[in-house]
């Protein structure tokens, strides 16, 4: 594909803004994304049972590397896609399907 045909990357412009434990068993921040004249939110979050493993040095290295940086790393792995995710969520095994309060669908 040439270079000009790829879609441009989006940018984290905030964040990380933490989020309330009451909405989630665990940590979880908000980015925002952007692009051109376009704005997206991404919700990164690490479960409690992957904050508070005995054994950190076992979890899956993307587990280990967002708890390391407050979400950031996953936050810039989705800004690489077209259409990033609104919600990435992590555990002691590594992606976790999102909560339903919080992985809505973007209207």
């Amino acid at each position: 594909m040439p270079e000009s045909d790829r879609p441009t990357p989006w940018r984290i412009a905030g964040g990380p803004r933490p989020l309330s434990q009451d909405l989630v068993d665990g940590a979880a921040w908000l980015f925002t994304l952007e692009r051109h004249d376009q704005e997206r939110s991404v919700v990164v979050i690490i479960s409690r049972q992957a904050l508070t493993h005995d054994q950190p040095e076992v979890l899956p290295v993307m587990t280990r590397e967002a708890i390391a940086t407050d979400g950031r790393s996953e936050a810039a792995r989705v800004a690489q896609f077209d259409d990033p995710t609104s919600c990435v969520v992590l555990g002691r095994d590594g992606y976790l399907p999102p909560p339903l309060r919080v992985g809505h669908p973007r209207d």
